[in-house]
């Protein structure tokens, strides 16, 4: 996504927890990652960005970050700011699912990013974390068994939680209302031509200034919006079985050569015979 948005971090196990406490806020670009991300705010009051909707966090709040989300967290230096993040790999959460119940559903981001719970449903989902947070560091071998179950009944407390009458706090008000309505058109629509100046009609703006507007909330151009959009579509196709062809021009490429191009540099790795980089496991980004 340029250089306004990256990827950062990496996860080779299902899940992974962090345990943070400082008050150096954060210096932290828009950036997105390959698995999903849980912040439970214990302290401190920030913001947090995810796919341009910018939400004010107070202590007990939880962020809810897709795979592939942009995002950034806003925490200024000089206050206490603790938190509980928790990396989930898409794979845990599809195995984990059942035809009736999918935890994926957690991280859609349909009704909204951040969850208020209340009292009663974010004592559970806390004590579950610290519980959790026990079992991993704990070296006895039943203790990874025993978190990965504490961690699926973590997820469902929050699901609870979303279905049920706790508050789900509405993003701030961006500074120009269509951007949102922009990247949810885009969001439908990422496999059709949308050439930047039908999108400016369509919306009833300024061409140069939708594009300039898009950047600053969504932390990343409309082209390379796109192009991640379908990058990843396509990724899921051929994972899925579909051609690598077939997956070009059903996500929106024009050139086969193009596709295989951004897919190599977006994946380090050709479209029909993906090739694993040597990361460390252990690299950490909020």
């Amino acid at each position: 996504m340029e250089e306004h948005s990256e990827r950062r971090g990496y996860l080779q196990e299902d899940f992974r927890l962090f345990h943070l406490k400082d008050d150096r806020g954060t210096k932290v670009n828009y950036h997105y990652h390959d698995f999903c991300k849980v912040v439970l705010l214990l302290s401190g009051s920030g913001h947090y960005t995810v796919q341009g909707r910018r939400y004010l966090l107070l202590p007990g709040d939880i962020v809810l970050v897709g795979s592939r989300c942009v995002h950034r967290p806003e925490f200024e230096p000089g206050f206490l700011y603790e938190r509980v993040i928790l990396y989930i790999s898409p794979e845990i959460l599809e195995r984990s699912s059942t035809e009736r119940y999918s935890l994926g559903d957690v991280f859609s981001g349909e009704r909204g990013h951040v969850l208020r719970p209340v009292e009663d449903a974010l004592h559970r989902i806390q004590s579950l974390a610290r519980q959790m947070e026990e079992e991993m560091s704990d070296t006895r071998s039943e203790s990874a068994i025993l978190a990965r179950c504490t961690l699926l009944r973590l997820l469902v407390e929050i699901e609870r939680a979303m279905r049920s009458e706790t508050e789900l706090p509405p993003p701030l008000a961006p500074r120009d209302g269509k951007i949102l309505e922009i990247v949810r058109y885009l969001e439908e629509n990422f496999a059709e031509d949308i050439p930047i100046d039908e999108l400016a009609k369509r919306f009833y703006i300024s061409k140069y200034h939708m594009m300039r507007r898009f950047r600053e909330d969504v932390g990343t151009s409309i082209h390379s919006f796109l192009s991640d959009k379908r990058l990843f579509a396509a990724r899921e196709l051929i994972q899925s079985g579909v051609s690598a062809t077939d997956a070009c021009y059903r996500c929106g490429f024009r050139s086969y050569s193009a596709f295989s191009r951004a897919y190599g540099k977006r994946f380090d790795a050709t479209p029909t015979g993906r090739t694993v980089p040597d990361l460390q496991s252990d690299t950490f980004d909020e």
